[in-house]
């Protein structure tokens, strides 16, 4: 429940940190086209508006020349007051030192116009030049009397020449405002189409990020719960990196399984191989000890039963310490040229009376092989073989035979004794496994050395393959290449 509880907690806070970031990417994006949308489309509606305005005041300035040059003022004021009305804004004569003479509102004959445009083009010489103003309605500065109410409105400057000579400027004043309204409107509705959006996508990516997060928090709890029920497993179904992620899961969770699983079976079966000694040197030391007057001939075989269950138990010790030491190790080899023929040949020697003993003939087949490989354990490898070989044959003959084909070394073991059952094959190289448990007591066997013998083949990077038929015999073969990898060395 705690764990539930845990994962519902974690897939809030891991949706709502998706919400947000998606929602803070989204309103940037938006906010960055909005301005942009804006910023275009407020440069294209102010710069038409100025250049056809400006290019009206340059046309009334031509206009307005001959009126000065002949000095008639009515017919002057007349004029610049219907061109101010059909141009929509006001109409002021400077003179060249930017003092009013005639207004077509008459309201601000001889003032000086202290405006950065009028200077700009009466004192610094251009050709024409204009600049926005925040003017009052009904103010001294407006054309436009209606009311109180402030607006936007542009002033264009031009330079009134007569006779070749600048001799003052014509100022003409004209509302933007409808152009401020139309892009204010414009703005609010990508506004209110931005808040829209906004919570469309916080709706679709709350939606999404469930979904998405579904298979995140399954596998959080499947973690979860790995260390109190067990080995689980989650969903794979799907494609992409969120199901190759629950692929990985499984498969680790497959694997910490077979481990344990291994592990348990180990512990049962060392306990097992080293309780049966144990149990056996106790029941023969009370049969000597509870006996008043023991035949001195029993306690020697009591004893010497003793004695080979020590040397027993004492084989399983010494096997379990090399498999450890094995599993311990970093795989590293001691690697050195060495001739596998000679290696082998030395083996068989040793061994040779131990299959005299059983009336086995031990044959050898030693082509010169000289291969990459550390002594000690190929040779362990060698002993493992061949002394199983002798111990599961009651007659006939052993073989062994060491060859080179192509680039591998390989090894061959093949004898005429009891046999493998086919079902058997399979775990022969599982740690304890023995596939008769009776007979292979009565030899010593502790069902650890094929699995030491295949760890040692797979450090050389080599395989171990094995072919038995029951009553027909076995044969074993190893093949390990030639040339191993550098950093074994």
């Amino acid at each position: 429940m705690q764990n539930k509880r845990k994962a519902t907690d974690f897939f809030g806070s891991l949706r709502w940190r998706m919400v947000g970031i998606y929602l803070l990417v989204t309103v940037l994006v938006l906010v960055a086209i909005s301005s942009l949308v804006s910023g275009l489309l407020e440069e294209f509606l102010v710069s038409q508006r100025t250049q056809d305005q400006l290019q009206e005041t340059a046309r009334l300035a031509l206009e307005v020349a001959p009126y000065m040059s002949g000095a008639d003022v009515d017919e002057l004021f007349t004029y610049i007051e219907d061109r101010a009305y059909s141009m929509g804004g006001r109409v002021l004569v400077l003179d060249s030192d930017a003092v009013v003479q005639m207004d077509s509102a008459s309201r601000e004959n001889g003032f000086l116009l202290p405006y950065r445009e009028v200077r700009e083009v009466l004192r610094e010489g251009k050709d024409s030049a204009y600049g926005f103003h925040h003017i009052l309605r009904g103010g001294d500065e407006g054309v436009f009397t209606q009311d109180d109410q402030s607006i936007w409105a542009v002033y264009y400057t031009v330079p009134l020449t007569i006779s070749g000579h600048r001799d003052g400027a014509v100022l003409f004043s004209a509302s933007i405002q409808d152009v401020v309204d139309s892009l204010n409107e414009v703005t609010r509705q990508i506004t209110v189409i931005f808040v829209a959006v906004v919570i469309i996508i916080i709706i679709a990516i709350f939606l999404l990020s469930g979904w998405i997060t579904k298979p995140i928090v399954e596998l959080t709890s499947a973690i979860r719960r790995m260390g109190t029920q067990g080995y689980v497993r989650v969903d794979e179904k799907g494609s992409g990196e969120i199901a190759e992620l629950g692929r990985a899961f499984n498969r680790m969770s497959e694997r910490i399984e077979d481990h344990d699983r291994v592990r348990d079976e180990f512990v049962a079966n060392a306990s097992h191989e080293l309780k049966t000694p144990l149990a056996t040197m106790k029941l023969l030391s009370e049969n000597v000890l509870y006996q008043d007057n023991p035949d001195p001939a029993m306690m020697k075989e009591f004893f010497g039963d003793v004695n080979h269950e020590v040397d027993r138990l004492t084989r399983i010790v010494t096997e379990l310490l090399r498999l450890v030491q094995e599993d311990t190790s970093d795989g590293q080899l001691n690697l050195e040229k060495l001739d596998l023929d000679k290696l082998v040949g030395n083996v068989c020697t040793r061994l040779d009376s131990l299959a005299r003993n059983k009336n086995i003939k031990l044959v050898t087949d030693l082509s010169t092989v000289t291969m990459d490989g550390d002594r000690m354990r190929l040779e362990q490898v060698a002993v493992n073989l061949v002394e199983n070989a002798i111990k599961y044959t009651d007659e006939g003959t052993v073989s062994v035979r060491v060859a080179r084909e192509d680039n591998y070394a390989v090894l061959e073991v093949k004898d005429t004794g009891i046999g493998i059952p086919e079902e058997s094959i399979e775990h022969l190289f599982e740690r304890f496994y023995r596939v008769d448990k009776a007979r292979s007591r009565s030899t010593g066997g502790t069902g650890l050395g094929l699995s030491i013998t295949e760890k040692l083949v797979t450090q050389h990077h080599g395989k171990i393959e094995v072919k038995s038929k029951l009553g027909e015999g076995s044969c074993f073969t190893v093949r390990i290449p030639i040339r191993q990898e550098s950093e074994g060395k």
